[in-house]
Parts: structure tokens; C-alpha cells; sequence
């Protein structure tokens, strides 16, 4: 039975204990009250829940301030007005999250007091003029040194992907119970390349880089007594690389009014894709001869030059996040020995046919002469030539035709409208007639060339004959 009394009063005893603890931490600044004499003011603060205090003064004007630690509400007036004893007023406020301060504001100098705690709180003594001085115990008051709290490392890098020499913003704002920062800068090898003390008041940072790659950012925040910062507090930026331009000249040397082709589809980059190459000429004094972009791939630039010298081209490549190569650079000559714009070409091919009746096959071949009226851009052919039977038809069963035709070069490419006359076909029954004229073709080379020919008659015809021609042509 003892044993049980024991325990129950011990486990009482703990719950008082913890009441009053609870109670202490969460004390409240109840009121002020003034009691004025004739040759004192008494001012005595009444808190709940006291635990203990500290006090200093403040000169020009004099001011007396008390700090109550452990006291979370305010209940007592903002401000007191008082106009007497050299005090102006009384106020009230929290000076941190966990302690109320009371400030007594005076017109000049401190008025002489006499600060005694008391059961509940504190009480202040003033008076016109010193009190006698009266012989008693010296009290040294207990020094309590409050542990500041710690510091909290937070760190933004931006932007998180840049080229080289773009300005990188390092910000340590947000880090928190600092009293300075600092950041140390990695590079893809993980050796350090560069630290940076920074502080509350100025807490961002502006670098740059010239080599691509990725960076580390490890930051460290350090409170009052410079413990540093213990969570995690890292930032990761990536330099891109630029593209490599690479420029190959067809050919190297060729004839006033000969296209020359400047090819930079090899171009690369390492982290991305290029997607854009200006190409730029010049003579050989250095002057502006041209320029030229292109978006798409193949990039490549066919140019045909009008006198003759020695030429440099440049190439500069564009990556998808705007990176720009060095240029890539090469030299060709254009000789002075004028082209003659006429030549000869020949057309072979085979051709599908409609007769009076029925649908045949037959060989084709042509012989023309060429004017190229804009080297390079704009032929003009005129040609001649027939077509002959396949194996199903009687082996007279053919025709000659005759054609005129402008053909346009678009880079590799040609799109060929003209004019042809057809005659009759041995043993058929339609006459001699004319038809319209179309090619699409690709150039493989300034000799060889692959083309779609589609002919047809213009004029009214009982039987309706058309044809499509798959051919190739060599330029002499």
C-alpha cells in the first residue's frame, strides 16, 4: 500500500512539474500599473508564467529596456503616455517570437530608478532626483547565454542550361538563421575551380564559363557562432557544347559560269543538332562577295560565278539551343577560260504508250542541243529523236518526235515544260500532231541526270494518245 501512495505521489509531483514547465513556456505580458508619488513613480510589470529577464540602457534620448524571456502574449497596452519623472511613455512589443520587451522612453537622460523583481513580475522605481544610498546585499544577476539557432543552406543556379560566357546567377537567398554563405564550384572531373563567400545582405553571386560541361554548386550556410549548415544544399548546372562546322567545296577549280557546291551536311554537335548554316564568300582582297542560309538539311549552297579568281567560303553552324561553331573555311579557284553556253545531250529511255487501241511499250532515244541561257539555272533544248516498237508489235510499228524545252535548275533538281510534235505511227491511224511537255528531274552530276517525261496532244484527236517516259541523259 506505501509502495502505491509513493508512486502516486511521484507521478503528481511529475505532472505539477510538467504543468508549471508548460505554463512557464507559454507566459503572458499581463499589465503595467503606475502608481505615482510625490517624489517617486512606481511602475510594476504583472506577468503570468515569469521565468526571468534582462535589462540595458540607451543613451540620446535615454531609453531603458527589460526583455522578459519566455513571454508569447502581450496583453498590457502598446503604449503608455506618463509626462512625468523625465518619462515620456511606457511600451510594449515582441522583440523576438519567445520574449516581450518593455522600452520607458525619456525626454532626455535616464531618470535615477531602482529595478526589483517582485512574486509576478518586475517593479520600477523612479525618482526627481537620487535616492540616499542605502547599504545592502550586492545581487549579480544570472547570466543566461541563449544558443542561436542553426542555419539552414538553400541555393538556386539558374539558368540550368546555358551557352559559354552566358551569365550564370547564383542566388543564397532563401538560406535561412545566416550570418554568411558560401558556394564552391565543381567541374564535370569533380575538382574544385572556384569558391565564393556571400552574405545575408549580399547573397547572389553572377559567373560565367567557357568550357561546356556540367558544374556543381555545394553551398554552406553558417549561423552566429559560425556552426555551419548540416542539411543538403547542392545546385547542378550544363554548359552546351557548340556545334563543329565542317565545309567541303565540288570542286576545287572549275570554269567561268561552272556552279561550284558548298557542302556542310557533315556539320555536328555533340549534345543536340544543328539546325541552321550561314554560308558567306569572299574574294581574295578579302571583300563580301555573298552570303547565304539554309535551314535544312542537306545544307549546301550551288553558286556559279561570273569572273574568275580565287575564293574563300565560310561556314558557321547553329545548334538547337543556339550555339554557334567556329567557322569552318575552304578556298577554290574559278578559271578565266570562258564556257560555251551551247551543248549536246543525249536522251535514252523507255516509254509506255497509248496507240489507237491498246497500251505499248517502246525504246526511246534523242539527240539535242543545248543553250543554257543562266548557267546553271535556265536551259533551253532543242531536240529530236523517235521511239520504236517492243516485241508485241509489228517491228515498223514507230514514230520520231521533235521537242522544245526550258528547263529549270532548282539545286539538284529540274522542272522541264515545252513543246513537241509526234508523227504518226507506222500502220496506225492518227496523224502527225503536237502535244505539251513536262520533265522532273534530279541532277547526279553537271553530266548525268534521271527523268520522268509526261507527253500528251493538245489538239482534238479521234483517238487520244499519251505517254510516259522513264530516262536518263548525258550532257557533252
Amino acid at each position: 500500500m506505501k509502495k502505491k501512495i509513493t508512486l502516486l505521489s511521484c507521478l503528481f509531483l511529475l505532472l505539477f512539474t510538467f504543468a508549471e514547465f508548460s505554463h512557464s513556456q507559454t507566459g503572458s505580458l499581463e499589465k503595467i500599473v503606475v502608481s505615482k508619488g510625490a517624489t517617486a513613480l512606481e511602475v510594476t510589470i504583472i506577468l503570468s508564467g515569469y521565468t526571468y529577464h534582462r535589462n540595458f540602457e540607451i543613451a540620446n534620448p535615454g531609453r531603458l529596456v527589460i526583455d522578459f524571456i519566455d513571454i508569447t502574449r502581450i496583453k498590457a497596452p502598446r503604449s503608455t503616455r506618463i509626462r512625468d519623472f523625465g518619462i515620456v511613455s511606457i511600451r510594449t512589443g515582441r522583440f523576438k517570437a519567445n520574449i516581450a520587451r518593455v522600452v520607458f522612453d525619456f525626454i532626455e537622460a535616464i531618470t535615477p530608478y531602482k529595478l526589483e523583481p517582485n512574486p509576478r513580475g518586475v517593479t520600477v522605481t523612479f525618482w526627481k532626483e537620487k535616492p540616499p544610498q542605502i547599504e545592502k546585499e550586492r545581487i549579480i544577476p544570472e547570466r543566461i547565454e541563449i544558443e542561436p539557432k542553426g542555419a539552414t543552406c538553400d541555393i538556386k543556379v539558374m539558368p540550368a542550361k546555358a551557352n559559354p560566357n552566358d551569365p550564370i546567377t547564383v542566388d543564397m537567398s532563401g538560406s535561412q538563421n545566416s550570418k554568411s554563405m558560401t558556394v564552391d564550384v565543381f567541374n564535370s572531373d569533380g575538382v574544385k575551380i572556384a569558391t565564393q563567400e556571400l552574405t545575408p545582405d549580399s547573397p547572389k553571386w553572377e559567373t560565367k564559363f567557357d568550357q561546356p560541361g556540367e558544374y556543381v554548386f555545394r553551398g554552406k550556410a553558417f549561423n552566429l557562432k559560425q556552426k555551419p549548415s548540416e542539411n543538403p544544399c547542392e545546385a547542378k548546372i550544363y554548359i552546351n557544347y557548340p556545334p563543329v562546322a565542317i565545309l567541303v567545296c565540288s570542286p576545287l577549280k572549275d570554269d567561268i559560269g561552272k556552279p561550284i557546291t558548298l557542302n556542310a551536311s557533315d556539320s555536328t554537335d555533340p549534345d543536340g543538332d544543328v539546325v541552321k548554316v550561314d554560308f558567306a564568300l569572299v574574294d581574295s582582297s578579302g571583300n563580301l562577295i555573298d552570303r547565304f542560309t539554309d535551314t535544312e538539311k542537306p545544307f549546301t549552297w550551288r553558286r556559279a560565278f561570273g569572273q574568275a579568281g580565287t575564293f574563300a567560303a565560310t561556314a558557321l553552324a547553329t545548334d538547337d539551343f543556339g550555339a554557334v561553331s567556329e567557322p569552318a573555311s575552304a578556298q577554290f579557284q574559278v578559271n578565266p577560260k570562258k564556257v560555251s553556253k551551247f551543248r549536246f545531250n543525249i536522251d535514252l529511255g523507255g516509254m509506255a504508250a497509248r496507240t489507237d487501241d491498246t497500251f505499248a511499250g517502246f525504246a526511246i532515244g534523242r539527240i539535242g542541243l543545248v543553250y543554257e541561257i543562266v548557267p546553271g539555272s535556265l536551259d533551253f533544248t532543242l531536240s529530236g529523236g523517235g521511239g520504236y516498237a517492243s516485241s508485241n508489235l509489228p517491228s515498223m510499228f514507230s514514230f520520231g518526235m521533235f521537242d522544245t524545252v526550258f528547263d529549270f535548275h532548282m539545286g539538284g533538281a529540274f522542272l522541264g515544260l515545252g513543246w513537241g510534235i509526234t508523227t504518226k505511227y507506222k500502220e496506225a491511224k492518227a496523224a502527225t500532231y503536237g502535244e505539251a511537255v513536262a520533265h522532273l528531274g534530279v541532277d547526279f552530276s553537271q553530266k548525268f541526270s534521271i527523268y520522268v517525261e509526261g507527253r500528251g496532244p493538245v489538239s482534238k484527236l479521234t483517238h487520244q494518245h499519251y505517254r510516259l517516259t522513264l530516262g536518263i541523259r548525258f550532257k557533252l
